[in-house]
């Protein structure tokens, strides 16, 4: 299920963009600038959960109209 929220410090998001007449993907870490630019949004997909796994974090997908979804949460939960 996608779930609509919104991206914490350290979270990855992927944001589809326009450069020169050709739709590209760009990664960052937010709070953040543009990290990485990718050009399918598969790669993108693939690359921005293997630095979420890697850092246990979320993985986000910002929309044209600015709205967040939640790709993946690989936060470590850990009971007290």
């Amino acid at each position: 299920m996608l779930t609509h929220a919104t991206p914490e410090d350290g979270d990855i998001v992927i944001r589809q963009d326009k450069r020169e007449g050709q739709v590209i993907y760009v990664l960052l870490t937010t709070p953040g600038a543009d990290q990485y630019l990718l050009r399918t949004r598969e790669e993108a997909v693939a690359q921005a959960e293997r630095f979420a796994r890697r850092q246990g974090v979320r993985a986000w997908f910002r929309d044209e109209r600015a709205a967040c979804v939640l790709l993946n949460d690989f936060r470590i939960v850990r009971s007290v």
